[in-house]
């Protein structure tokens, strides 16, 4: 009986310490000191619930001593420890991407560590990253929110990786609430030459309904000349926004710059 108790305080002992380490490492108000041994605790610990611990340290922004220097640092051999990980840690990686940890009003649950952590750790294959975006895309539908961060990150990371079958999945953020979002979905999409799937949804910004924004018109309208994708159906809503100093439309409905300009 003493033998197995012995065992079982042990154990009790060892979940104390994680729950100590983990809030100590989560605790943005605690010196650099307390918390670097806290992470390197977890580290050695290397369970799942360990693994994902590490990971929550990218949801906050250090106070205190150090900085924002220390707490680029300590991301920074956060990185390299899951890294070192390898594929035991995708799990966590996945599940991490896909939760949303903190507060709600000025979020700073960052996941652009982490899609790069799963590409690296994938070595680059394209179909395993591609069902991380599928479901992460899906899970973060176009619509009104107050902090767009996660979409953010999304269409930056996508913007890079320019995965051709990710094209008719981020033409949903032309539709977004935020100006910021349409804006890097506009300039991500232009990396693909999807024009069944971008075309169109594109040119829809220029419907009156949609008020759309300068910056927006004005980097389709290069776009669109830049691809020689056809304005047709919509040159009459495109035409009125254009530099006619700079750009003409031909006869087969693409736009072209003018010589000189």
């Amino acid at each position: 009986m003493g033998f197995f108790s012995a065992i079982f305080n042990k154990e009790e002992r060892a979940e104390r310490a994680f729950d100590k380490n983990l809030r100590t490492a989560l605790n943005k108000r605690l010196q650099p000191e307390e918390r670097w041994a806290a992470l390197q605790a977890l580290r050695d610990r290397g369970t799942p619930e360990a693994i994902y611990g590490l990971l929550r340290r990218f949801t906050f922004l250090a106070d205190g001593k150090g900085g924002l220097v220390t707490d680029e640092e300590e991301k920074n051999w956060v990185f390299q420890v899951i890294l070192e990980f390898g594929p035991r840690a995708l799990p966590e990686l996945e599940q991490f991407v896909m939760a949303k940890e903190g507060p709600a009003v000025n979020p700073t649950h960052s996941i652009s560590q982490a899609l790069q952590l799963i590409r690296m750790i994938h070595h680059d294959e394209p179909e395993p990253v591609f069902e991380v975006l599928k479901k992460l895309i899906e899970a973060n539908e176009p619509g009104y929110e107050r902090e767009p961060l996660r979409k953010e990150e999304i269409l930056a990371f996508c913007k890079e990786w320019k995965d051709p079958r990710l094209a008719p999945l981020l033409a949903g953020y032309l539709e977004d609430a935020n100006e910021t979002i349409r804006f890097m979905a506009v300039e991500c999409l232009f990396q693909y030459d999807d024009e069944a799937a971008c075309r169109e949804p594109m040119l829809k910004l220029f419907l009156p309904e949609h008020d759309e924004s300068l910056r927006i018109h004005n980097r389709l309208i290069q776009g669109l000349c830049e691809k020689g994708w056809s304005l047709k159906g919509y040159r009459s809503f495109v035409e009125p926004h254009m530099n006619a100093d700079e750009f003409q439309i031909l006869r087969g409905d693409t736009i072209v710059k003018k010589k000189g300009a």
